[in-house]
């Protein structure tokens, strides 16, 4: 986003409209994003509201009077419903594990549940991070997210695994579960793995995992960068991510995390629903993760078409 915001700006009152909080936002992708929300039965303002307005420290995307397109209003619009996404998925899993919901195991259930927990957290943060521009710590976020992402798939197509990570009790314990089975592209290597008995080619030598090096490379050395070169800087040649960069990863990657969980097991829609009804008054959230799973992998396209995709070869980003 902007490299500074507006100074003494406010969000707009709780009941306006959503639209209010993205000035600049493409009608198109607003309108077919409540169409999409409609068709399914689902009141996109008052779920917005309860879902992201409410979220702690929420502010309105900054007028950019000077930006050539919408793009940057658009991210952090489909960033925030990934936002969403994540946190009905939460309190589904929260709400299937203590129902003793059919269909996952109760350590699945209890690994999901935390595991969104987390990501509700860290995708709360880079919101704030990108919209008060501060890439470094954001960057340090995004790759926080690209690695829960792929333990949450490794979670559900591995119940044995989920066991292991429910057995954990200290943090020695978590910590060598996390050294021994997601690091160092581990998890990515088990995904890739399932995902190709299912026609996808996610193998080392493919330009997406190529890709997908190169930017979690980027996004770790922000973690070790040396404190005399950090802060704000323009993007410099061979560099891979920067601000609007670590959002549009986060975005990414979510989208992928639903799509991949729904090729992986295809009946988890049907699991995310059974948890989750009746709708409970209390936590009116978690009835919303099931239909908007497939409100994400519809909008998968609208993120791909407005960013501006370039990676450090000068090539275009592979989705």
């Amino acid at each position: 986003m902007a490299d500074s915001l507006p100074p003494g700006a406010i969000a707009p009152l709780f009941q306006s409209p959503p639209e209010l909080s993205y000035p600049g936002l493409s009608p198109q992708l607003l309108a077919r994003t409540k169409q999409l929300w409609s068709a399914r039965g689902l009141d996109f303002d008052r779920h917005w509201r309860e879902g992201i307005r409410a979220l702690p420290g929420f502010r309105a995307v900054p007028r950019l009077d000077d930006a050539p397109n919408s793009a940057a209003v658009d991210l952090v619009f489909l960033f925030d419903q990934c936002v969403l996404w994540v946190r009905s998925l939460h309190r589904a899993a929260a709400l299937g594990h203590a129902r003793g919901a059919e269909g996952l195991a109760p350590a699945q259930w209890l690994g999901l549940a935390g595991l969104f927990a987390r990501l509700e957290e860290q995708m709360t943060a880079l919101r704030i991070l990108a919209l008060t521009g501060l890439p470094l710590p954001a960057m340090q976020i995004a790759r926080s997210i690209s690695e829960d992402a792929d333990m949450a798939l490794v979670l559900l197509i591995r119940p044995k695994l989920a066991e292991r990570f429910a057995d954990c009790r200290s943090v020695d314990e978590a910590s060598e579960f996390w050294r021994r089975h997601i690091s160092g592209g581990r998890a990515f290597r088990t995904i890739s793995e399932k995902l190709y008995s299912v026609g996808i080619d996610h193998s080392a030598d493919t330009d997406y995992a190529k890709w997908r090096r190169a930017v979690l490379t980027t996004l770790g050395a922000a973690v070790h960068s040396n404190v005399l070169t950090s802060g704000a800087q323009a993007r410099r040649p061979g560099q891979v991510l920067l601000n609007d960069d670590s959002l549009h990863f986060a975005t990414f990657r979510v989208h992928e995390l639903c799509a991949y969980a729904q090729l992986l097991a295809p009946e988890l829609t049907d699991i995310l629903r059974g948890a989750t009804e009746p709708a409970t008054g209390t936590d009116p959230l978690a009835g919303l993760a099931a239909p908007l799973s497939g409100i994400l992998v519809s909008q998968i396209q609208s993120l791909n078409t407005p960013a501006p995709a370039t990676v450090a070869t000068g090539r275009t980003r592979r989705h």
